[in-house]
């Protein structure tokens, strides 16, 4: 009995799921043609439904509809997803050449109705036919490319974009892909956060182009904030891929490489408000917070600032606040708490400040403003607090009355009120109750304080030359800085030499690819936006490294990178970490 109310109820959750989620497309196999050729039009949802009657007034139907359906069924952390695919295919052709389209194919489903895009085929005279004639090889309308695509191609300095990697394979005319080797760019004039996904890897997804389905493998997503204005063109990459390889074929090589998308990144406007700090973003919010606003001196009060919003919250600058010269103020702690997501940047940041009032009255903190660029409506928005009063009555020490018998108090009392006096003028002192007297009558000729001072010259002028011929040892202190960032760095490669068998590849290569970054830009006096492996290159050439070893560099970079996105193995993962540290070793002894 239990085996089928859950069996019913399974059912009903994938009913409403399905309805929830009904899907239906349209797309072909390719969209430039001659008219010799024929076309693969498929419609494909994911609930059955019925297709009455197609006609196309461009195009005549040769074959089908040829039907197909495939269910799938997951349940991961007690949430149930599945996934139904129908598919009918019609193979058809054209009836002239020209600029042709399929028309939208509508269905209902559920009471509602749905309809595919057009698909717009652009079609070429044929040749005449003859019996002697071959049928045409379609292989080379295969589609493969990689493409850089990008949120916004016209944002403002600051604004916060998503670039994703991507590459595209027409599942009609390849059957299957395997990624050997990538390159992804460093992209400079950018300040820039990676996106992990959830599981090491991005999910593979579908997208229809120009009427033919693709099958898209994502490598890579980050957000990015121009930080100049002009048009920057971020790099190209490259891939090599094997297609087709299976049991009977080896497959062939292919080498693809991305488009160079430009951006046009706009100024911020002129009138910026003087609170206004370089924040780009949108939906800012301003909350300030006083634990109280009346107190006794000495007692301690918190002040809280939050900001919230979607935008660059990682370099974000809190409004100065000024307070009383008689309120201590103790240092400030800032806490974050920022997602990193394909929405953008968003979150919020707390800034706690802990101040003690030292003396009673009436305080005043001053209002306090913050400014940003909102970019929905393209001007600067100020969020302003109103100021606090606070109310300081006297402490307890405070409230003794002058007509009050001081003798009755203690005496640490009475040695503390003695030592808050303030000194008015000098003719007025306190009366010292002891005094220390000295006989200066005996000369010091002769004494054991004579002889200190006499040994200690010559050891002085010995300790007064050695400094002065170790003086750059001494003063050069970018030297001195060096040499503590290069044993940071040996001391970094040690300790994931001790713990490699137990730390995962992805963040083993992580932490080689972050005491890389440290040695580079601190050696060769790289800015980190400039670093890239080009530069790096370059830079290594200069300094005449060997060819050897300026390929080790690369290669050391390079396997950082493709751990990223597939994981490397741990004897691959060891030979790394040697060369690292030999790599380290050669160029110290070759660059001053």
């Amino acid at each position: 009995m239990r085996n089928w109310i859950f069996n019913i109820l399974l059912i009903f959750i994938f009913s409403y799921n399905n309805a929830q989620n009904f899907i239906f497309k349209a797309y072909v196999d390719q969209n430039n043609i001659s008219t010799d050729d024929y076309i693969r039009f498929t419609i494909e949802s994911s609930e059955r439904v019925q297709l009455n009657n197609l006609q196309f007034s461009d195009f005549v139907i040769k074959q089908g509809p040829y039907t197909s359906s495939s269910s799938q069924t997951t349940i991961i952390n007690g949430k149930f997803e599945s996934k139904n695919e129908f598919k009918s295919t019609f193979i058809i052709a054209p009836k002239k050449s020209g600029r042709l389209v399929i028309e939208s194919i509508k269905v209902n489903f559920e009471g509602k109705d749905y309809q595919t895009n057009q698909i717009n085929i652009n079609v070429s005279k044929g040749q005449i036919k003859n019996s002697t004639s071959q049928p045409k090889n379609r292989s080379n309308n295969s589609k493969l490319f990689a493409k850089i695509t990008c949120s916004n191609f016209n944002p403002f300095i600051g604004e916060s974009l998503i670039i994703k990697y991507k590459i595209y394979q027409s599942s009609y005319h390849i059957r299957n892909l395997e990624i050997t080797d990538y390159d992804l760019p460093m992209i400079n004039d950018f300040w820039t956060e990676l996106i992990e996904p959830k599981n090491k890897q991005w999910k593979e997804e579908q997208e229809i182009i120009n009427g033919i389905s693709y099958r898209v493998y994502t490598l890579k997503k980050e957000i990015v904030s121009p930080q100049k204005s002009g048009k920057i063109t971020i790099p190209s990459f490259e891939v090599a891929t094997l297609i087709n390889r299976d049991f009977f074929n080896r497959g062939t090589s292919k080498l693809i490489k991305s488009n160079q998308p430009t951006l046009t990144v706009k100024k911020l406007p002129s009138n910026a408000p003087k609170s206004f700090n370089g924040q780009v973003g949108k939906n800012y919010k301003l909350s300030v917070k006083l634990s109280k606003q009346e107190l006794n001196v000495d007692q301690a009060l918190d002040l809280e600032m939050t900001i919230s919003g979607n935008g660059n919250l990682k370099q974000i600058k809190f409004p100065t606040l000024t307070f009383p010269k008689d309120m201590e103020k103790y240092p400030e702690e800032v806490k974050s708490k920022i997602k990193l997501s394909e929405n953008g940047v968003s979150g919020r940041k707390k800034l706690t400040q802990l101040l003690i009032p030292r003396f009673h009255g009436d305080y005043e903190i001053q209002p306090i403003e913050f400014s940003y660029f909102d970019i929905t409506k393209e001007k600067y928005q100020v969020l302003k607090h109103p100021g606090f009063k606070i109310k300081v009555n006297k402490g307890a020490n405070q409230n003794i009355s002058q007509d009050e018998d001081i003798t009755n108090y203690p005496s640490n009392m009475m040695k503390n009120q003695q030592e808050d006096v303030e000194i008015i003028s000098n003719n007025i002192h306190h009366i010292r109750n002891k005094t220390v007297l000295y006989d200066f009558s005996n000369p010091i000729f002769g004494t054991r304080m004579y002889w200190t001072i006499i040994s200690s010259i010559p050891i002085s002028l010995v300790i007064l030359i050695l400094i002065l011929t170790n003086k750059n040892k001494f003063t050069d202190q970018e030297k001195i800085k060096l040499k503590k960032i290069i044993k940071e760095v040996n001391n970094g490669l040690d300790k994931l030499n001790e713990n490699i068998d137990q730390t995962e590849s992805k963040i083993f290569y992580q932490e080689i690819y972050r005491l890389w970054n440290i040695y580079l830009v601190n050696k060769f006096q790289i800015k980190l936006s400039e670093l890239n492996r080009g530069k790096i290159k370059d830079i290594l050439i200069q300094e005449n490294i060997s060819k050897e070893n300026v390929e080790l560099m690369d290669k050391i970079l390079n396997n950082c990178e493709m751990s990223q996105y597939s994981p490397l193995t741990n004897k691959m993962a060891k030979e790394t970490l040697l060369e690292s540290q030999n790599l380290i070793k050669n160029l110290e002894k070759n660059v001053a």
